[in-house]
């Protein structure tokens, strides 16, 4: 297989893993020491390592349920070894119905077969919107 069906592969299965909602399905793709990071930095969202992003993951995976990500188009550098991936995500929460925008962009190893770095920038105005509900909700549920 090609370093950019690879690349597309590899960038497809990262959304394949929102589908499938599981931390095992989202950590699939990635590298043992990717880092992600949500942007634009005025979120103050910090990077994130698996393990880091895997203890984010997991409360929300209790919460947003029929989560659905709809890749909207891909483009691809093999010279560069990354993509870029625009993306759609739809869900549902306690807190009101889940709709996000998405860019993802990709660097992958050299075979293009793990993502090494994922820079995701979101829509900020309904992240900063909703996480701030979530979180309410969350401490509402412990009973704080």
């Amino acid at each position: 297989m090609s370093l950019a069906e690879n690349q597309k592969r590899t960038a497809q299965a990262f959304v394949d893993g929102y589908n499938e909602w599981t931390i095992e399905a989202l950590m699939r793709p990635r590298s043992d020491d990717c880092v992600h990071a949500r942007l634009p930095a005025s979120l103050n969202r910090p990077e994130r390592n698996n393990e880091a992003y895997t203890t984010f993951f997991q409360p929300l995976s209790k919460t947003v349920k029929e989560m659905k990500m709809i890749t909207q188009k891909i483009v691809n550098d093999t010279e560069q070894h990354m993509a870029v991936l625009h993306a759609r995500g739809y869900g549902e929460t306690p807190v009101g119905p889940y709709r996000n925008e998405y860019a993802f962009f990709f660097y992958f190893n050299e075979e293009g077969t793990k993502v090494v770095r994922v820079e995701e920038f979101v829509d900020s105005e309904f992240s900063n919107g909703f996480f701030a509900r979530m979180q309410e909700y969350m401490k509402a549920q412990k009973g704080e």
